[in-house]
């Protein structure tokens, strides 16, 4: 069974370096606007058989639920790599031979290029990372099966996991998908991905709060 968690932070603590442009509201709209954006991909996503959200915050388990996405409580914040393994104790359970895990800030993300892992990867055990735009970090990674190895997100997680792989002896590639390579964690990132409308959640609510306009984003016709 071929399973996507989406690990999240809770609102609270998550996206912090967004709050010297935005309000604590803003933030915690735009965090879950891209957190419907990635799960309303993943319900068209012919390739998975079911997909999660691992978080402790109830506002964005609610999201998952109501996105037809299984709401994964952590108990409580255990940071990113925590979280994924909780999570994947519960993809176990539930029959999951393969596993991706997408991180929850990439609002670009489609169903194709979820298909595309899925259909990139071979039925030996392996992984794939797929690079954010920076090319240090790791927006994604695919794992099969999911115990193979354990994740090292965080700082140049790229490197990171490209050495465990290593450790453990696992085949291990490295893919570029540009959609899940752009991620949103500074008001830069914030700047680039506003340059161009799209029919997303994110830009919606970016929209709705005057976000464009702090950015300085003409939205005139």
């Amino acid at each position: 069974m071929k399973f996507v968690l989406v690990p999240v932070k809770a609102l609270s603590g998550g996206k912090s370096r967004l709050s010297e442009l935005l309000s604590d509201t803003q933030r915690f709209a735009l965090s879950e606007a891209m957190l419907r954006d990635v799960l309303t991909q993943l319900r068209r996503a012919a390739s998975v058989d079911r997909f999660g959200v691992v978080t402790s915050d109830e506002a964005l388990l609610d999201v998952a639920g109501e996105l037809g996405a299984e709401a994964i409580h952590e108990g409580y914040p255990r940071g990113l790599n925590g979280a994924v393994s909780a999570g994947t104790e519960f993809c176990l359970q539930e029959g999951a031979t393969s596993m991706l895990v997408l991180l929850s800030d990439l609002p670009l993300v489609t169903s194709e290029d979820v298909d595309l892992l899925f259909c990139e990867a071979t039925e030996e055990p392996e992984v794939i990372l797929v690079t954010c735009k920076e090319g240090e970090g790791t927006n994604a990674i695919l794992r099969t099966p999911p115990l193979v190895m354990q994740t090292c997100f965080g700082g140049p997680s790229l490197s990171a996991h490209q050495a465990q792989a290593q450790k453990d002896r696992v085949a291990c590639r490295v893919v570029s998908v540009p959609r899940i390579a752009m991620d949103i964690d500074s008001v830069d990132d914030l700047r680039a991905f506003a340059s161009k409308p799209t029919r997303t959640f994110a830009y919606r609510t970016m929209e709705e709060l005057d976000i464009l306009s702090m950015l300085g984003v003409n939205t005139s016709p």
